[in-house]
């Protein structure tokens, strides 16, 4: 079964990301944690990265035009393997320079080793994040600011 310690992790990371506590946030992470999406959130968004400090400064930038977000867990489905879960939650909040509602959907693989999380795999419906940016959203975009 999961270690209890690993999903309380989880849920602390989770509310520092959405509370934008980005010192907290990145205590979470192994310095060279494994990041995977196997569907980009935009284009030009890489499908794999290492690094807490190029999650953190990524979701600085992404989530600055963005109220916080107020994540509800849906489920932790616990494994066998004690360093291990599968987490599903959703994201809500509002997308400042529009006003638009912003909600996601996510389903996770997490692994953890040494009270840290060292990898995340995460499935997010790139199409909501269209929606709310437009369809010429790109990562570049983002972060040279011509988005938001």
């Amino acid at each position: 079964m999961t270690d209890p310690a690993n999903v309380a992790l989880f849920e602390r990371m989770l509310v520092a990301l959405g509370t934008k506590d980005f010192d907290t946030f990145e205590a979470c992470l192994a310095d060279d944690i494994l990041l995977e999406w196997p569907y980009p959130v935009m284009g030009g968004f890489p499908t794999e990265q290492r690094g807490a400090r190029w999650l953190r400064d990524a979701l600085e930038e992404s989530l600055r035009d963005f109220t916080p977000y107020a994540y509800r867990i849906a489920a932790i489905h616990e494994m066998a393997d004690p360093g291990k879960l599968i987490a599903e939650y959703s994201s809500h909040s509002e997308y400042l320079p529009t006003g638009a509602p912003y909600s996601n959907n996510y389903i996770s693989l997490f692994e953890f080793a040494d009270g840290r999380i060292t990898r995340w795999r995460e499935y997010v419906n790139p199409q909501v994040v269209e929606r709310a940016l437009g369809t010429s959203a790109t990562w570049q975009a983002v972060k040279d600011g011509a988005i938001g």
